[in-house]
Formats: structure tokens, sequence, C-alpha cells
């Protein structure tokens, strides 16, 4: 995708959007589906840029979902920090690099003690004639609970992401996160392959499913490295990788012979999501 540029001299600074042929039939089917949602108020989207904002944000819309019951669906796919400042530790001013004469210098000093030195005590630190900058983060506040049994409808779905870099701790830290809060659903993938492969940890049969893109099918990464699909199924199984072109057979491959091109994991996400929804639903609605 490439901006064209400005016509004349009177038009913005914003030349317009082109789209290389290979990709303008997907563009035009993403752009076709976005409208539509916006059009028919059915995609609302509410910006945030700091954790208190999505904490408050996801509480308030938690609870205009409650009518909704069991037909409320959270995926809570937004990338938040593990780690934040709280506001009330947040300096007003930019950090100085260098030492400030004591009347321009209105922060509280730091008492040496006080100072993480990576377990040295501070007498026998080497000299050092640049200034440390040290951060202390405190950990974001665990919300899924108070989603799980307050905030949500009742028999709503709440589906979380644990993403990791190591795959022999993958499916473990899904299968943790799982039991702590007692929801529904954790998709887990790995940083290197997330565009590729992920998996689906639930309470129920079968526990863990992994679900692939076909190797012929995969969208291109820069940053992915596709060697290592199927490597956190091996660890996980004690056994070797699963075939890396992703064709494991069995329920692994859901919907790949619809799959286009270039198509993201997303594809195959949301079509067994909703099937997992629908039956939850239908359990719910079910007669006693």
């Amino acid at each position: 995708m490439d901006e064209a540029p400005p016509a004349n001299d009177a038009e913005s600074d914003h030349g317009r959007i082109v789209v290389h042929s290979e990709y303008q039939d997907q563009m035009r089917d993403v752009l076709r589906k976005y409208r539509y949602a916006k059009q028919h108020n059915r995609l609302l989207l509410l910006p945030f840029t700091n954790v208190s904002e999505y904490l408050f944000e996801l509480r308030s819309l938690a609870t205009l979902m409650r009518p909704l019951g069991p037909n409320a669906l959270f995926y809570l796919a937004a990338a938040v920090s593990d780690f934040f400042i709280p506001s009330d530790r947040m300096s007003e001013h930019k950090i100085q690099s260098s030492e400030l004469p004591k009347n321009l210098n209105n922060e509280e000093a730091i008492d040496p003690s006080d100072i993480y030195t990576g377990g040295i005590p501070q007498e026998t630190q080497p000299p050092t004639h640049s200034k440390k900058l040290i951060i202390d983060l405190d950990p974001v506040p665990k919300f899924l609970h108070q989603l799980v049994d307050g905030w949500a409808p009742d028999g709503s779905m709440v589906v979380s992401f644990k993403l990791e870099t190591d795959p022999n701790l993958l499916v473990y830290k899904a299968r943790t996160a799982l039991q702590r809060y007692a929801h529904h659903l954790v998709i887990g993938n790995l940083l290197s392959t997330r565009k590729w492969e992920v998996v689906f940890v639930t309470p129920d049969a079968p526990y863990e499913r992994w679900i692939r893109v076909p190797k012929s099918k995969r969208s291109k990464s820069i940053s992915g490295a596709e060697e290592q699909v199927g490597l956190a199924e091996a660890k996980t199984a004690g056994g070797p990788a699963a075939p890396k072109n992703g064709e494991t057979g069995g329920d692994n491959e859901q919907g790949q012979d619809s799959i286009r091109e270039g198509m993201e994991i997303e594809a195959l996400i949301i079509p067994e999501l909703v099937k997992l929804h629908s039956n939850m639903i239908a359990k719910h609605n079910a007669p006693a």
C-alpha cells in the first residue's frame, strides 16, 4: 500500500491511498466490511493510552452489556503491559540526565540505600561519572477475577490471551491463567509464530487444541520464525516437533480449504470462537 502524491497543490498534505494490484481484492473486502460495520453501528472504537483508562472502559462496557446475558463475549486481545508506573508516582517534568543545583531541584532526595544495585553493596560499587536511571514498576492490577465474578453478564464468555517467548512455558502459563481466573478460554501464542499458530486452552476436553495456518497459505512476517511452528506443542508433549507445514491433521486445521493465500491466523480463530460461544449459549438456554 502506497500514498500517491496530491493531484495539485491545493489539496491536503495527504495524497490518495493506492493499493498494489495483488492486494486490491482483499483490501476492498476489508474496507467494505469496515464501512458496513460503521454505518450500521456495529463497531464502536474506544481509544485508550494507559492501563487505568483501559480498565475503567472495560468495567463500564461490561456493566452496559449485562442485559445481553450469555450472548455477551469478551475477547481480551488488547496488548496491555504486565507492569506500569502508577499515576501518583509519575514525574511532572522530564527526567534530568545531569545534577541540578539544590535551589533548582524540587524533587525529593532519594536515600542511597533505596537504590537497587544488583545485590552489590553501595560502598563496593565502582566509581562512575554517569547518572543511573532506575525505574521502579508496579504489576498491573489483575482484573480478570473482577470481570469474571462481578463485571461481566451472567453466562457470558470471557476469552483472554497469553503471549510468551519461551515455547517451554506457553501451555503451562495459559493453563495456569485459566485455572486462576476460572474463565472459558485462553488463546496462547508465541511471539515468533503468532501469525501462523495458536493454542486453545479450555477447561473441558480436549483441553488443548492447536490451530495452524497451512504453510502454503501463510502470510509473510519479517519478525516471525517459521521454523519454530510446532515447537511449543512438541515441548508440551515431550516429543518431536510438529510438521513445519502445520498440516497435523484432525481438528488442528479447521477450515484450511477455505483459506486464501496470505490469510492471517484470525481467519481460523474467529470461526472456532463462534462455535464455542454458540455451544455455551445453547447449554445456558437448555431446560434444566
